[in-house]
């Protein structure tokens, strides 16, 4: 009486093997954090696109080990601050020169 239900594709609803990453009918992936953006190259290639926003993608990732999902937020936070640091003098800068034009210290 204790019978296991079968496990079905949430996408056509056909019967699918537990060990089967994609359902063999309509072809839906059937592990979460197992695609193409889920491996080293899609996380690399997300991280320069989007940066700190792929750190979801790294730690979804069923593929990646947890030692290089650590390094991965590692690199990608220190990223983060270099590029916050970055855009915080150029604000500053741009603002300076802004100032100085309109208190006529420079002249052309």
């Amino acid at each position: 009486m204790n019978e296991e239900m079968p496990l079905v594709c949430k996408k056509c609803h056909s019967p699918v093997d537990e060990t089967d990453n994609f359902c063999r009918v309509c072809g839906k992936n059937l592990r979460k954090g197992s695609s193409f953006m889920f491996t080293h190259t899609g996380i690399i290639i997300m991280a320069l696109v989007a940066g700190p926003f792929a750190l979801p993608c790294v730690w979804y990732s069923k593929v990646i080990s947890p030692t290089a999902k650590w390094i991965y937020t590692a690199i990608l936070g220190v990223f983060t601050y270099y590029l916050a640091v970055v855009s915080v003098r150029a604000f500053h800068m741009v603002n300076e020169s802004v100032n100085a034009l309109s208190s006529g210290m420079l002249s052309f």
